[in-house]
């Protein structure tokens, strides 16, 4: 680790702490930001679950309105309500489509409801279509056909309705027969009477034109014959039997009606259609077998009448129409009865369905504020532990940081204090090839240590030296010069351990401008700020030795003579 850091600058260790911290935060952040996304997550699914619940109130609100149009189609049979009912429709359609972009399960949901609606929406289509077929109203369709047919036969029964007429001529004959027989003045003003109202209710008759002007030649025939028979009767009672000019045209006059009577034929119409109206108001089963019954009895009537065959084909062929179109419309309204409750049972099955996904959505709703609730609580006892980590990290590495720069530098300020006050006996402990400010710095002191005990050893060795050079100069007794010798001896000898040492450091600054000699051959042309300096060192520091050196050889040829002069420096 110490290596590790000695190859880091101060500002670079510094850097790497704020380095280190800033990603602590950044880590922090991160871990908010994390959480910030999963809480927004979980925002945005409890929006899926609100939009959930207000797209199936949308839907609920859509299929009233359908349902709405419907009714009003099915009651008025108007298009306009079948172009509302289409239109919103496909509002619906488009409102499910939303719904299964929201999630999965609203995705399955939609996919049942598109299912439903569609089947609705033909449902509807085709009972709509069934109702333009049957008729929207009394002129269109297959009511449009059969009351056109009905009118028609109603309107030509109307014209073979003589009962009325023949009731009132059959009144006239009876009255007729009274004068004869009675011969009272009173039934000849009957019989005018009579003959009046026969001729108004001729004329107000819807009896074709020609045969009311027919009927109405021969009633004034009958009156301006009728007036002289009853004079003759009246007086002289001649009756001839009851015969004469107004006889024969009484008889064909009865010959006309009778030519245009089918009896009941209009009532028997009327009550055809109040039974067909009964149909058409109930709907009951009942009625049509009724209207079949009646229209087989009318042609009865028909067929049973003094009509001529052309009027005859007329009027059955009119009936026939009509009742081929009010069964073809009995059968249209049961289909139609089948596709409306078809259409009724996919309108019925939407609802729930809509209900359902609202209920399923308050469910996963109130479950997801349950577990985002929970979830909640634990990421912010989460994220208080890890602000709590990165803080205690970030002092650990800022303590770690600041020691491993703190730490030199008071060894380094005891050591001066060591230099300063006193004899230094330790070196601060350095790493080689380090870039550490501190550690450079405590390589120039260690340096400086080493200079210093060098020349004070050598500056003791050379004293010691020169004292034994002096004494053995200044014996006089073999005792003494042994003694003086001795004590060269041992100082000589010091001298070569110093001088050995000296020759080591030597070596060591030789061995490390190879190095730096080899690297700046490995990469010619350039020379890095860290290599300059460590020649400088270490041309600095072979000079301070060689100087030491120099300084060795002056007073080694200034004591040569005198040690040269005794036997026992020789030896």
């Amino acid at each position: 680790m110490d290596k590790l850091f000695s190859k880091l600058r101060i500002g670079e260790k510094i850097g790497l702490g704020f380095a280190l911290v800033g990603l602590l935060f950044v880590g922090v952040v991160w871990h908010d930001r994390q959480t910030l996304q999963g809480v927004l997550g979980d925002y945005q699914q409890l929006q899926g679950f609100g939009l959930r619940k207000s797209l199936a109130l949308e839907i609920e609100i859509e299929l009233a309105a359908v349902r709405d149009a419907e009714k009003g189609f099915l009651l008025d049979r108007r298009e306009a309500f079948a172009e509302e009912a289409s239109r919103r429709l496909q509002n619906l359609r488009d409102k499910v489509a939303a719904l299964a972009a929201v999630d999965q399960d609203s995705r399955q949901t939609a996919d049942s409801l598109l299912a439903l609606v569609t089947t609705y929406q033909k449902s509807f289509d085709a009972v709509a279509e069934a109702w333009r077929v049957m008729g929207l109203d009394e002129n269109t369709g297959l009511q449009g056909a059969f009351r056109k047919n009905v009118h028609r036969l109603q309107e030509l029964s109307a014209g073979y309705n003589v009962d009325r007429l023949y009731t009132l001529l059959l009144q006239i004959r009876r009255s007729e027969k009274d004068i004869a027989l009675r011969q009272d003045p009173a039934y000849r003003e009957r019989v005018r009477k009579l003959l009046a109202e026969l001729q108004q209710a001729v004329e107000t008759s819807e009896l074709q034109t020609p045969v009311r002007q027919q009927l109405l030649s021969e009633l004034a025939a009958y009156a301006s014959t009728f007036e002289p028979y009853a004079e003759s009767a009246l007086k002289a009672g001649n009756i001839n039997g009851g015969k004469g000019p107004f006889r024969d045209a009484a008889h064909r006059i009865e010959a006309l009606l009778q030519a245009y009577h089918v009896a009941n034929l209009e009532a028997s119409v009327l009550q055809l259609r109040r039974r067909e109206k009964d149909f058409l108001l109930r709907g009951d089963d009942s009625y049509p077998p009724m209207v079949v019954e009646i229209a087989t009895t009318i042609r009865a009537q028909i067929a049973a009448s003094a009509l001529s065959n052309a009027d005859k084909a007329l009027l059955t062929g009119l009936l026939q129409d009509y009742q081929r179109d009010f069964l073809a419309l009995v059968a249209q309204s049961a289909s139609i009865s089948v596709l409306t409750r078809e259409m009724n049972e996919a309108a019925e099955r939407i609802a729930p369905l809509v209900k359902q996904n609202v209920d399923q959505a308050n469910q996963m709703m109130a479950a997801r504020l349950a577990e985002i609730e929970v979830s909640s609580a634990a990421s912010v006892r989460g994220s208080l532990i890890v602000m709590a980590c990165a803080i205690a990290l970030a002092i650990i590495f800022a303590l770690a940081i600041t020691t491993r720069i703190v730490r030199p530098v008071r060894q380094m300020a005891g050591l001066l204090d060591d230099l300063a006050y006193g004899r230094p006996t330790s070196h601060v402990p350095t790493v080689s090839d380090g870039r550490d400010e501190i550690n450079a710095m405590g390589e120039s002191l260690n340096a400086l240590v080493d200079h210093r005990m060098t020349f004070l050893r050598w500056w003791k060795e050379s004293m010691d030296e020169v004292s034994a050079r002096r004494e053995l100069l200044q014996a006089g007794s073999d005792e003494e010069k042994d003694e003086a010798m001795k004590d060269l001896r041992a100082a000589t000898i010091a001298k070569l351990q110093q001088l050995n040492a000296i020759r080591g450091r030597l070596l060591q600054h030789g061995e490390r401008v190879r190095e730096v000699s080899q690297r700046i051959q490995a990469a010619p042309g350039s020379v890095s700020a860290a290599d300059a300096t460590a020649l400088e060192h270490a041309a600095l520091a072979m000079a301070t030795l060689f100087e030491v050196l120099a300084r060795e050889d002056a007073p080694a040829a200034e004591d040569m003579p005198a040690a040269a002069s005794t036997p026992t420096s020789s030896a």
